[in-house]
């Protein structure tokens, strides 16, 4: 099954086709022959009214009109079923009178010529209303085609001719709604072409520093001892008398180094990228990162907000590591035995030291029991 589509082609031809069907012969010829092997061609002009000539031209025999102007009634062409063409004199009333005058008699076409001039006319209606009722052909020629044709090729002379049109383009015609168009596109693409390169200048212009506001960048004379020593640019090292541009993050160029970076590229730092002065504009534009892409310096919000970004895993581990140290601090302290925590057996006692009392309790008993231990050492011995 073909698809919708498939007739744009056709109609894209078929259109132009049908444009060149349309167009009205600008000019043509007569071409006249005679049983006597003469023939001759003669220019003339389709009139503005009427049926257009076929393609391939109109063959008849040419008939002398009576009367010759036709603006009266005329006497109609010889009774047979050839095709003939009156040839009728210009001026005493219209042209479409004429012709139309010429089609009632019988005529199949119309040949109008001119009265002491070869000069070709175009040949217009004067009445609306009578032109729409003619059907036949006309066409317009000089004098002396005239003349000829009268002598030479007439029905009675035994000549015939051939009305054929040359159809033109008419480039002008459509040339003017084309242009137009063409025009108005390039008006449009010239007008968005400009608009862009204003907002890019005006882009690279809010990028870079005016001489305005290079002058307003302090420069220092480079003497011995300072503590600025090569230029990041050049690579050179300074000498006594260089002339230093010193940029507000105290960085410091060569003047010719540095300025054409300043006004014709950015206004920024070479090493840094900090910019070297500020506007309403920067502030809008940079937003929350820094300058030209740079991340703003650290300060203690954004290490907070650092923090809390973190895993929190990652923020437990320093606790259970706290824990476990304290676990260790403190453990020694609880597996200690009652001896060590009170100092060890008295000399001249042989009992055992008895069994490890709770944790809690060391505290509470420890200082009695040592003390009567104390006591009972200091006790005479019974014999």
């Amino acid at each position: 099954m073909r698809p919708a589509s498939a007739p744009i082609p056709w109609a894209a031809w078929l259109l132009p086709a049908c444009l060149l069907l349309e167009l009205p012969a600008a000019t043509g010829y007569i071409h006249a022959m005679s049983d006597r092997n003469t023939s001759m061609d003669f220019s003339d002009l389709p009139a503005m009214f009427g049926s257009p000539l076929p393609h391939d031209g109109l063959m008849g025999l040419l008939v002398e009109a009576k009367p010759a102007n036709a603006c009266q009634t005329m006497e109609p062409p010889p009774s047979n079923s050839s095709v003939f063409i009156a040839l009728i004199q210009r001026y005493d009333c219209s042209f479409d009178l004429k012709v139309h005058n010429a089609q009632q008699a019988g005529f199949l076409a119309a040949v109008v010529h001119n009265v002491g001039s070869d000069n070709l006319l175009n040949m217009v209606w004067d009445d609306k209303e009578l032109h729409k009722h003619i059907t036949i052909p006309s066409v317009f020629i000089g004098e002396t085609a005239a003349m000829y044709l009268r002598k030479l090729f007439t029905y009675e002379k035994g000549g015939q001719v051939i009305l054929i049109p040359e159809y033109i383009f008419p480039l002008g015609y459509y040339l003017i709604p084309f242009t137009g168009v063409v025009g108005i596109v390039i008006a449009v693409m010239c007008t968005i072409l400009i608009v862009r390169c204003v907002q890019h200048r005006k882009r690279m212009r809010r990028n870079r520093l005016s001489k305005e506001q290079l002058k307003k960048i302090p420069v220092h004379k480079y003497k011995k001892g300072d503590e600025f020593d090569v230029c990041a640019i050049c690579l050179e090292e300074y000498e006594d008398g260089d002339r230093l541009r010193i940029l507000p993050c105290s960085h410091a160029y060569h003047c010719k180094c540095v300025d054409p970076w300043l006004t014709q590229t950015k206004k920024t730092c070479p090493v840094c990228k900090q910019r070297v002065l500020r506007s309403p504009e920067d502030s809008d534009s940079e937003g929350e990162e820094g300058p030209e892409g740079r991340s703003s310096p650290t300060t203690p919000r954004n290490e907070g907000q650092e923090r809390r970004r973190r895993p929190r895993a990652l923020e437990e581990e320093p606790e259970e590591e706290e824990e476990e140290e304290d676990d260790s601090e403190r453990t020694p302290l609880l597996r200690s035995s009652p001896a060590v925590a009170l100092g060890g057996p008295s000399f001249g006692s042989m009992a055992h030291s008895p069994p490890s009392s709770p944790p809690g309790l060391l505290e509470e008993g420890g200082l009695s029991q040592g003390a009567a231990r104390a006591e009972g050492s200091q006790s005479p011995l019974v014999v």
